[in-house]
C-alpha cells in the first residue's frame, strides 16, 4: 500500500510539529519557539527547540535536528512508510492511495502465507529422527531449542519432494509454488525442493515477516550457504537478517555490528550482542548500508577474517565512502588468526570480543592499510619516492569517492599526515608532534576567548545579528571550535525569539560553562554606539586570523624547506599565498585598531 508522492510534504504542511513533539516532551513557549528537554539525550537544562513556522526541532545539545516525519520515525523506531501512515491516522487525514488491485494485494498475502507454512514444515522437521546430523550440528554451534524457536532455524529433508508434496497437499497452487523462492523448476518443467539436507534459517523483513530462507548444507553440496531465490517479497539488496530483531538494540545501543551469516549473527546476540545483523552471505550493498544510517550514526563490520571476508571489507570501504559525513561513520573490527565471530566467542568470550569492537579501525585507517596491501608494498617504512607516489594516487582515488565536504577534507589531511610520517627518524617525528599538538593548542584558549568575546558582543547588541560585510556573514560563519558554532547558533536563536535575558538563558543551557566568561567580558566591554560595527569587525578579523595562523603552522610541519617566517619558499606556492593573507589580515587589524582608537 503506497501513498502519493507529494504526501509527506502535505502531510508537514498540514501538522503542527509542537503539537507532535508536545506528545513526548514537556514544551514551554518562548517568543515564536518552543523549547524543553532533549529527548534523544540526558539533559538537565533545556536545549532542544521546536519552531512551528519552520516545521522543524534542533537540539543544541546533542545536535538532533528534523521534522515532523522524522521525530516520528526517531521517536517511534519507524520506518519513513510507517511514520506517514500513523500521522495521518493521528491526524484523521485520508491517505491518497496509489492505485492497486484486491488481485494484487491477495497475491501478496498469499505469498507471506505460503512463506509461513514452509518455515512450520522446516521447524517441525528440526525434530525428527532424520534430523540427527541437523540437531548434532547446532548443538556444537551452541544453540538449543529455545535459540532454535527464536530465529526459526529448521531442517530441509534430503528429498527432492518433501516440501512440494506438503505445499500441493495444503493447497497451493503452481503459480504460489513456484514463486515462493525455494522451488526450483526444471527445464523439462518439473517442479523440485532447492533446500535438501540442509539447515535453514527464517528470513524476516523490516516489519518481522518471514519472506524467505537461506540454507546450510550438512553435506558436501556446494555452495555451503543457499538463499531462496529472490521474489515479489524478497529483495537481496533490501534485506538484512536479523535485522527486525536487532533494530531496537541498534538504536539504544547507537551503533549496529554487521556480520556475514547467520551463524554469526545468531551466535553474538545469544551472547548478548543483539545489536547485530548479517548480510546474505558476502554480497553486502549500498541499500543494506544506507538501511542501517537510517536508525544509527555507527556501523562496525566484523566480517570473516580469511580471503573472502576481507575481499568483502575492501568493497565494503569503497561502498560506504559516498555515504559517511561528519555524523555516520563506519569501522573495521578484524579478528585474529582469520577467525570468525562465532570462533572468537567461543574461544575467548564475550568480553573479550567486546573489546575488539572499542578497538575498531576506523574507516580513514583501514583505506589505508587496504591501499598498501593492494600495492604490495612491504618495508612500508623505508618507501621509496615512486611508490609514496603511487600510494598517494591510491589514496586520492579513495578519497574522491567521498561526497560529504568536511569528510572529505579531513580524509586528506590523513592522509598526507601519514604520507608524510612515512619514513622519517625518530627525532624529526618528535619534532613534527611537537608542532602538530603544542603550538596550535597553545592558542586554543585565544581560539575561544575570542570567540566568546564575539559572542558577548552579539549579546550586548542584538541588532548584529544579520551583520554582514565582504568578509563575513555572522549567520552563515563557523568558528574553528565546533562547540563556539554550536553556541553561536543557540545565540542566534534566541535574538530571533526576542529573549529578553540571554546570559540567564545560558545559564540553563549546555552552555553554561561559557556564563561566566562570558558575564566578565560584557562587564569590561566599553563600547560606544558609534563603533559598535568596527569593534565587532575587529573581532572577526581576529578569529579569521587565528584559523590562517593554524593553516599556516600546519603547512610549515610538512615543508622541510621553511626555516623561519621569513625565509623564500621558492617551491611551496600555497605556503606563499597563506603567508601574504596572513599579513594582509594583520594590516587590517592594526589598521582597525588605530580607527577605534
Amino acid at each position: 500500500m503506497n501513498f502519493s508522492k507529494d504526501f509527506p510534504e502535505k502531510l508537514r504542511s498540514s501538522i503542527l510539529i509542537s503539537e507532535v513533539i508536545g506528545k513526548k516532551v514537556r514544551l514551554k513557549k518562548q517568543g515564536k519557539n518552543f523549547s524543553g528537554l532533549c529527548p534523544f539525550h540526558n539533559e538537565k537544562s533545556p536545549s532542544f527547540s521546536v519552531n512551528d513556522q519552520k516545521g522543524f526541532y534542533h537540539c543544541f545539545g546533542c545536535q538532533a535536528h528534523g521534522d515532523v516525519i522524522t521525530f516520528t520515525m526517531e521517536n517511534e523506531r519507524l520506518e519513513f512508510k510507517e511514520a506517514i501512515f500513523k500521522l495521518a491516522d493521528d491526524f484523521g487525514i485520508q491517505v491518497p492511495l496509489v492505485s492497486s488491485t484486491q488481485i494484487q494485494q491477495n497475491y501478496v498475502a498469499r505469498d507471506f502465507e505460503i512463506i509461513e507454512k514452509i518455515n512450520q514444515f522446516f521447524e517441525k522437521n528440526l525434530y525428527q529422527e532424520s534430523a540427527v546430523e541437523a540437531r548434532n550440528y547446532l548443538k556444537k554451534r551452541g544453540f538449543n531449542s529455545v535459540i532454535a524457536k527464536k530465529f526459526h532455524i529448521g531442517y530441509a529433508l534430503n528429498s527432492y519432494e518433501g516440501l512440494l508434496n506438503h505445499l500441493k497437499n495444503l493447497g497451493f497452487s503452481d503459480r504460489e509454488i513456484e514463486g515462493c523462492g525455494v522451488i526450483g523448476k526444471s527445464d523439462n518443467g518439473k517442479f523440485y525442493d532447492k533446500l535438501r539436507n540442509r539447515i535453514t534459517f527464517a528470513i524476516s523483513d523490516r516489519k518481522n515477516r518471514l519472506i524467505a530462507f537461506g540454507g546450510r548444507t550438512l553435506g558436501d553440496d556446494l555452495p555451503k550457504y543457499l538463499n531462496s531465490a529472490e521474489t515479489e517479497i524478497f529483495k537481496k539488496n533490501q534485506t538484512l537478517y536479523n535485522y527486525s530483531n536487532a533494530r531496537k538494540a541498534i538504536f539504544d545501543n547507537g551503533c549496529a555490528i554487521m556480520v556475514e551469516g547467520y551463524v554469526d549473527a545468531i551466535s553474538l546476540a545469544n551472547n548478548g550482542f543483539e545489536n547485530v545483523v548479517a548480510g546474505l552471505g558476502t554480497a553486502i550493498g549500498e541499500e543494506h548500508l544506507k538501511q542501517l544510517f537510517q536508525i544509527t550514526d555507527k556501523i562496525i563490520m566484523c566480517l570473516d577474517g580469511d580471503n573472502a571476508g576481507v575481499k568483502a571489507a575492501k568493497r565494503v570501504l569503497e561502498i560506504s565512502l559516498p555515504l559517511i559525513n561528519s555524523k555516520k561513520t563506519l569501522a573495521f573490527n578484524f579478528l585474529p588468526n582469520q577467525m570468525d565471530p562465532d570462533d572468537f566467542l567461543k574461544n575467548y568470550g564475550a568480553r573479550e570480543f567486546k573489546k575488539t569492537l572499542d578497538e575498531a579501525v576506523p574507516l580513514s585507517k583501514a583505506m589505508f592499510d587496504f591501499a598498501v596491501a593492494d600495492l604490495g608494498l612491504k618495508n612500508i617504512e623505508k618507501l621509496s619516492p615512486e611508490n609514496k607516489a603511487r600510494l598517494e594516487l591510491e589514496l586520492n582515488a579513495k578519497i574522491n569517492l567521498i561526497t560529504d565536504a568536511s569528510s572529505k577534507k579531513y580524509f586528506n589531511l590523513f592522509a598526507k599526515d601519514a604520507l608524510f610520517s612515512i619514513g622519517r627518524n625518530q627525532n624529526n617525528f618528535k619534532k613534527n608532534i611537537i608542532k602538530k599538538t603544542i603550538l596550535p593548542n597553545r592558542n586554543r584558549n585565544n581560539f575561544n576567548q575570542n570567540s566568546l568575546s564575539i559572542m558577548a558582543f552579539l549579546i550586548k547588541y542584538p541588532e548584529l545579528i544579520n551583520y554582514r560585510d565582504n568578509d563575513f556573514d555572522l549567520r552563515e560563519m563557523q568558528f574553528e571550535d565546533e562547540k563556539m558554532s554550536d553556541l553561536k547558533e543557540f545565540v542566534v536563536n534566541l535574538i530571533d525569539e526576542n529573549c529578553q535575558n540571554i546570559v540567564e538563558e545560558l545559564e540553563k543551557s549546555d552552555f553554561k560553562l561559557y556564563n561566566d566568561e562570558i558575564k566578565n567580558i560584557l562587564i569590561r566591554q566599553n563600547s560606544n554606539c558609534e563603533n559598535v560595527k568596527l569593534k565587532f569587525r575587529l573581532l572577526l578579523l581576529k578569529d579569521l586570523l587565528f584559523k590562517v595562523e593554524e593553516q599556516y603552522l600546519e603547512n610549515l610541519n610538512t615543508t622541510d624547506e621553511i626555516q623561519t617566517h621569513q625565509t623564500t619558499i621558492s617551491e611551496n606556492q600555497k605556503i606563499i599565498e597563506i603567508f601574504d593573507y596572513k599579513k594582509s589580515l594583520q594590516s587590517q587589524i592594526r589598521d582597525l585598531e588605530k580607527e577605534i582608537l
